[in-house]
């Protein structure tokens, strides 16, 4: 009996010494800490905080997509009109406008040929070798070329002066540079016909190139070597100063051109 007292006493207090434990966790759980209960409201104003932003955000994307879209009304407007306006706005602030490098495109290719010579007296019938550019056309079975996303600037004027006959400005200096063997200029060519020394005469002609086509190349024309990319007919000669097509280093007015725009000095 004695066993039996000890026994259920002990069991009795395991039980009570579980109860205290019990009652003393949740009384812990019961008492907040302050800074935790800070935390958590930090927490949830931190995300109202998120969501107000991307709700913000997104009203100011629709507003800016309203704007333009009620803005580029009258940019689409000229844009499919008969008359378009080039380099236009359509608002007091100019925030939308229209841009354009050509309002339309010559359907007929005219190009400037530059060539030089080492005859002491040349003619049209001399024995002239023709300057390639990078890019611009000149041999009619050289491909076109890709430009992107370099520029060629002097391909790109030269492609200009062949829009018409036009004496003095750019064009004259590189024939001047050209017949000083001017390594900078030549830089900018694709093929010098003249390596040893430069030519004695330089001369521009006008050309006028189209694209061949089917029946005179076939099918898959020049892709697979077939015949030329372009044909090309001449024209007339280019005048480059005085209203001559050819000119030198002796000629005179070449000379005066050179020493009004100091280019030897």
């Amino acid at each position: 009996r004695e066993c039996l007292r000890r026994s259920s006493a002990s069991q009795l207090a395991r039980l009570e010494a579980k109860e205290r434990r019990i009652r003393a966790k949740g009384a812990e759980e019961s008492e907040s800490d302050p800074q935790d209960e800070m935390l958590r409201g930090r927490g949830r104003l931190s995300w109202a905080g998120v969501w107000l932003s991307r709700v913000w955000l997104v009203l100011v994307q629709l507003a800016l997509l309203y704007m333009i879209v009620r803005l580029s009304i009258p940019v689409v407007k000229n844009l499919i009109s008969l008359h378009q306006a080039m380099n236009t706005s359509f608002d007091s602030f100019e925030l939308l406008n229209t841009y354009g490098a050509f309002g339309s495109v010559t359907k007929v290719r005219k190009e400037v040929i530059i060539m030089g010579t080492n005859d002491e007296h040349p003619t049209a019938s001399s024995n002239w070798q023709e300057y390639e550019f990078i890019c611009k056309p000149g041999r009619v079975d050289r491909r076109p070329c890709t430009i992107s996303p370099y520029h060629y600037r002097l391909d790109w004027l030269m492609w200009f002066a062949g829009f018409g006959a036009k004496e003095g400005g750019w064009l004259p200096h590189v024939a001047y540079k050209l017949l000083r063997g001017d390594q900078n200029a030549l830089y900018l060519m694709a093929h010098n016909p003249f390596r040893d020394a430069p030519p004695r005469h330089i001369r521009a002609a006008h050309f006028v190139y189209r694209f061949t086509n089917r029946a005179e190349v076939g099918f898959f024309g020049p892709l697979f070597g077939q015949g030329p990319w372009w044909k090309r007919e001449f024209e007339a000669e280019y005048p480059l100063l005085g209203g001559e097509s050819i000119v030198s280093l002796d000629s005179p007015a070449l000379k005066e051109y050179a020493r009004k725009h100091k280019w030897d000095t």
